[in-house]
C-alpha cells in the first residue's frame, strides 16, 4: 500500500457522544497513521445545518445523520455513509405509574422532543420513541406528546425531570434513572432498538473523489480507534478524562463505551432498516429509493478481506471475551 500524504480536513459532529472517538484518534496518533495530521471539528447539533456545510464543500465528512440521508439520496444529493460502529439504542422509560410494557402507556403524555428542530433538522431521539411505542402497536397520535426542549442537549435531562416532577407529563425517555428513583418513579427498561447512530462516517461520492483515499483513511483510523480503545483501555480512559475535563458539560465518556463497538464496524441490517423507517414516516420521497443505495462499505470491506482486522487482534487476550464481535 502507498504511503499517505499528510493532509488535514474538516468535520463536524452532531451530538458531543460522537466526538469522544475522534478525540482518542487524534490523541493517540492514530490520525497520524493514515497520514491525517488534523481534523478540525466542529459541533453541529442539526441535521439539515451539517449537511448544507457537507453540500457547500466547507467540511469534508459529518460524523452522524442517520435519517435525513435516505431522503436525500431520493432527491438526488450524492450522500454515502461508510461504517457504523453503534447499532443500538438503549432508553428506558421512567413514569408515575408502573409499567410491564410499553404497550400500557397509550393515552399518556410522553414528554419528549418535536420531530424536528428549529431549523426542520429530524429529531432522531423522538424518531427512536415512536418506534418504541410502534413495536408495541401503539402510532404516534395514540399518545400525546409534550415538547419539552426542541432539541435533545443542554438541560433537557433537567426538565424531563421537572416535568415529571410538575406532573405534566406521565413518562419520559431517559438514558439515567437514578435522580428519578430518588424522588420514587418507576423504571421500564424495553428490549435494545436496532438502531444505526453514533459516530457514523458521512461523506459525498464528490469527496471520495476529491480527497486522496479519503474513505479509506476515515475508515482505517475508525478501526484503529476502536481497537485501541478495546486493547489499550488505562490509556483510553486517561485521554477520554482530559477530554471530560475539558468540556464537563458533555456529561462525561469511558472507555468502556468505546470498547463495545465491534471491531468491524459494519452497518447492522435491522439497524438501517429502522433507521431506513424511521426516514419514510418523515420523508415519504425516502420509500422510492433502497436503503441500501445509502451505504458503500467496500473500503472497510477491503481492509476485512486484507486480514488487517483480524491481525490486530490475534495476539490480544480479550478477544476469547468478545467472540463474535471481532467478527461484528
Amino acid at each position: 500500500m502507498a504511503e499517505y500524504t499528510s493532509i488535514e480536513i474538516r468535520g463536524i459532529f452532531r451530538s458531543p457522544r460522537h466526538f469522544s472517538l475522534w478525540f482518542l484518534m487524534q490523541e493517540s496518533g492514530i490520525l497520524r497513521q493514515v497520514g491525517i495530521e488534523k481534523i478540525h471539528f466542529d459541533y453541529c447539533e442539526s441535521s439539515s445545518g451539517a449537511e448544507a456545510a457537507l453540500f457547500a464543500g466547507s467540511i469534508d465528512f459529518i460524523s452522524g445523520n442517520h435519517i435525513s440521508p435516505y431522503a436525500l439520496i431520493a432527491q438526488g444529493y450524492p450522500i454515502v455513509s461508510l461504517a457504523s460502529p453503534d447499532n443500538i439504542m438503549r432508553a428506558r422509560l421512567v413514569s408515575r405509574e408502573p409499567v410491564a410494557s410499553l404497550a400500557e402507556v397509550k393515552g399518556w403524555r410522553i414528554g419528549d422532543v418535536p420531530v424536528t428542530g428549529p431549523d426542520g433538522g429530524y429529531n432522531h431521539t423522538r424518531g427512536n420513541h415512536m418506534l418504541y411505542l410502534s413495536r408495541e402497536k401503539i402510532g404516534p397520535s395514540e399518545v400525546e406528546w409534550i415538547d419539552l426542549k426542541p432539541t435533545a442537549s443542554g438541560d433537557y435531562a433537567e426538565l424531563q425531570l421537572r416535568a415529571m416532577q410538575a406532573g405534566s407529563v406521565d413518562a419520559t425517555f431517559v438514558r439515567s434513572t437514578a435522580e428519578y428513583q430518588k424522588h420514587g418513579f418507576h423504571v421500564f427498561t424495553p428490549p435494545s432498538l436496532p438502531m444505526v447512530s453514533g459516530p457514523t462516517i458521512t461523506t459525498t461520492l464528490t469527496k471520495l473523489k476529491e480527497v486522496d483515499r479519503l474513505g479509506e483513511r476515515l475508515v482505517k483510523a475508525m478501526v484503529l480507534g476502536i481497537h485501541f480503545a478495546k486493547t489499550q483501555r488505562e490509556k483510553t480512559d486517561a485521554i477520554l478524562q482530559s477530554l471530560n475535563q475539558r468540556f464537563p458539560q458533555w456529561g462525561g465518556v469511558r472507555a468502556e463505551k468505546l470498547a463495545r463497538m465491534p471491531a468491524k464496524p459494519y452497518p447492522d441490517v435491522a439497524g438501517i432498516a429502522n433507521a431506513y423507517e424511521l426516514a419514510c414516516m418523515h420523508y415519504p420521497e425516502a420509500r422510492t429509493m433502497d436503503p441500501i443505495a445509502l451505504w458503500d462499505i467496500h473500503y472497510l470491506r477491503d481492509l476485512d478481506g486484507s486480514g488487517f482486522i483480524d491481525e490486530l487482534y490475534r495476539n490480544w487476550q480479550g478477544a476469547r471475551h468478545e467472540a463474535g464481535r471481532i467478527n461484528a
